[in-house]
Formats: C-alpha cells, sequence, structure tokens
C-alpha cells in the first residue's frame, strides 16, 4: 500500500506542472522540458533529473506501454491513470530454488530395487537369479530391456530359456499372473513363444504349437469387423456343422493374435493385465526366464537347489 500512495503523490505533483505540455506528456520535475507519458518508468533517464523514473521503483510491461503509446495524443486533456499493484512489473528476479537432493532420491531407489529384487531373483529351492512361481524357477530380469532375440539369448547365459506355458491344466500360467500382480510388478516381459513362418503357425520355442485364446490371450479391440464362428450340431443335425453365432453379430474385440500382423514375439505385458500378446520383435521388453539345468551355459553350481 506504501508504494501505491508513493506513485500517486508523485503524480499529482507532476500533474500540476502538465498544464504547459501537449496531450499525452508530461513535464519533468525539473520543470524545463515535457516527456512522454510512455516514457514514464521505462528505465531510461528521459527528463535528465530522473525524475520520469523516480516516481517508481518498478518497470511497467510491455503491455503497458503499449497501451500508452496507443491512446497518447488521442484527448485534448491528460488522463487520470490508476496505478494498481499489477501495473508494474518487479526489476529484481526471486533467486532459483535450491537443487534436489539426488542422494537422497537416489537411495530411496536403491531401496525400491533392493525389495524388487528379492521378489524377484532369490528364493532358497531355486538358483541364484531366479525365484519360486508355481512350481518354476523364473528369473525376471525386470531391469534389463532388450529385443526378443536378445532376451533369448541373455535367458541362455543365465541357465535357462525364455518361459512356455504348454499347457493350462497345469496351473502354471495362472500362478505367473497371481505372482506379477501380487509383487505389484509394471515391466513388460518377453516369453517363449514366436510365430513361425515355415509353419505359419504359434510355437513355443520347443516348437509345441501355442493354444490361442483363453486362457492365454489378451483381449483387445479391433476396427474390423468379424464373426465368430463355432463347431456345433445347430437344430438336432447329427452332423457336426460350422455356424456364425448370435446371426452373424458383428464384434470388434479379439482374444487371439492379431491377423495379418508384423508383432510376431509374444510377451506378456501390463498394459493386458499380463495376458499374452503379440508385439513387435524389435521393440524393448525384459526377459522372464525359466531355469533349465540342462542349458550349456548353466550358472548353477554355485546356487543351491
Amino acid at each position: 500500500m506504501g508504494r501505491r500512495v508513493s506513485v500517486a503523490l508523485a503524480l499529482a505533483l507532476l500533474w500540476t506542472a502538465a498544464e504547459a505540455c501537449d496531450s499525452g506528456y508530461i513535464r519533468c520535475a525539473s520543470g524545463d522540458r515535457c516527456v512522454k507519458l510512455a516514457y514514464l518508468c521505462d528505465g531510461d533517464n528521459d527528463c535528465a533529473d530522473m525524475s520520469d523514473e523516480h516516481i517508481c521503483s518498478v518497470t511497467r510491461s510491455d503491455k503497458q506501454l503499449r497501451h500508452f503509446d496507443a491512446t497518447a495524443g488521442q484527448a485534448d486533456t491528460p488522463e487520470i491513470i490508476t496505478f494498481t499493484e499489477t501495473t508494474f512489473l518487479p526489476t529484481t528476479t526471486l533467486p532459483p530454488p535450491p537443487p534436489p537432493n539426488n542422494v537422497e532420491e537416489s537411495e530411496a531407489l536403491g531401496q525400491k530395487f533392493a525389495r524388487t529384487f528379492n521378489d524377484t531373483l532369490h528364493h532358497p529351492r531355486c538358483p541364484k537369479l531366479y525365484t519360486s512361481v508355481g512350481n518354476k524357477c523364473l528369473s525376471l530380469l525386470y531391469f534389463v530391456k532388450v529385443g526378443w532375440g536378445e532376451a533369448r539369448a541373455l535367458c541362455s547365459a543365465v541357465g535357462g530359456e525364455l518361459a512356455r506355458y504348454p499347457s493350462a491344466s497345469d496351473g502354471e500360467f495362472a500362478a505367473l499372473l497371481k505372482y506379477l500382480r501380487e509383487i505389484q510388478m509394471t515391466t513388460d516381459f518377453w516369453v517363449g513363444g514366436r510365430y513361425t513362418k515355415d509353419t505359419e503357425a504359434w510355437t513355443w520355442l520347443d516348437d509345441a504349437p501355442m493354444d490361442l485364446g483363453s486362457p492365454y490371450w489378451a483381449v483387445r479391440h479391433t476396427d474390423n469387423c468379424s464373426n465368430r464362428q463355432q463347431e456345433s450340431a445347430p437344430d438336432g443335425k447329427p452332423q457336426d456343422v460350422a455356424y456364425w453365432t448370435n446371426t452373424s453379430a458383428c464384434y470388434h474385440y479379439e482374444q487371439a493374435p492379431r491377423r495379418d500382423s508384423h508383432e510376431l514375439c509374444a510377451a506378456v505385458t501390463f498394459r493386458h493385465y499380463f495376458y499374452m500378446s503379440d508385439e513387435d520383435c524389435l521393440s524393448v521388453r525384459s526377459p522372464l526366464c525359466e531355469h533349465v539345468p540342462s542349458t550349456t551355459h548353466d550358472l548353477t553350481l554355485s546356487g543351491g537347489p
């Protein structure tokens, strides 16, 4: 409030001597010259005695200066100007905030890593770098991001292979889903399935066919309209015939790999609740390795069973 009063008083003193100046001008405190209103508080000593600058301790914004330039000379008598706290912009800048404490942040991340490491890469009944999930020893290398082929090579280097789930009846895939959700994992993982152009089919790494659909594959929306065909004996006919269900209703969801797609490698992804989906083999994800004792580069000699 003190600044507002001092500015008003200074302007009042200047306006009393302004009668001899043209419209849009104001007389300096020395009385020997007139300057444009737009020159007030612009940082320049236009009056030579600094009276055009001493009336304020801050500089007007460009918007205010443009306003005075546009209105100067439009009135026959000087316009009464009301200055407020927002009329001026501070000439001083605030000191920069102190830098964040990166040491504490890094230590917190290290503690989180250690907890996740124990959940995913350590178990007394499995070799080093593996943990127990269902009846499998799995290595969830969540901190590594590589393509599918590199993930397979990395699994081999630690005594394993990309995980395979050839049978839904053994409960191993259900155990994986339950485990990933329990430890609040958000990383996407490569698994040991891919589309082979030789057979034009999805197979596991041992060439066993992959079951497509439930309970493995994610349900995804598609712009294509697809009808769902079922094998059954409608109308009491003894023979099995193919027919379109629900009077050929149009469906925009699929629970299977995308057709005519270039995504030819299988992964379990967070966005699909860790159900399988076909992904670009060159995109980066983490390896989900299953321990295989017969692997050539087995590293289990130093780890207890």
